[in-house]
């Protein structure tokens, strides 16, 4: 069974518990779960950006996929400021009107690959078994 787990375990207010650390550690043991970045241009949710693209992501990268949280507002912002998307990019997609495209093009930004956002296609396999 495929396992996703919503918004890769992260904390959407400031008394929520985080989960991300628990969640990272899972993907050795677990060969089925994955985790998708939905929200994850919001204030807290995208805080763990940096352990989840480039060279040291290792599995982790592989085990994450597009979401968007659609219609939840999307900023760039919390991820300038953490330095995870340059500021010229945060500008730039900041005044995309569409909030899908927005969060899609500030991920790129981010570093998550291509694959990031086609994985989950593969994963849960639409159309006739």
């Amino acid at each position: 069974m495929t396992v996703i787990a919503a918004h890769a375990a992260t904390k959407s207010g400031l008394g929520d518990p985080e989960y991300f650390h628990t969640f990272s550690e899972m993907p050795t043991k677990w060969p089925n779960l994955y985790g998708d970045t939905s929200a994850w241009n919001v204030p807290l949710r995208g805080r763990h950006a940096h352990r989840c693209v480039g060279p040291n992501a290792g599995l982790l990268r592989e085990r994450l996929l597009h979401g968007s949280d659609f219609p939840v507002p999307c900023s760039g912002l919390w991820a300038a400021l953490r330095g995870f998307v340059p500021w010229s990019a945060y500008r730039r997609w900041q005044q995309e009107p569409n909030i899908i495209e927005r969060d899609y093009q500030l991920k790129r930004a981010m570093g998550f690959s291509d694959t990031h956002f086609t994985r989950a296609h593969s994963l849960l396999r639409t159309g006739k078994a």
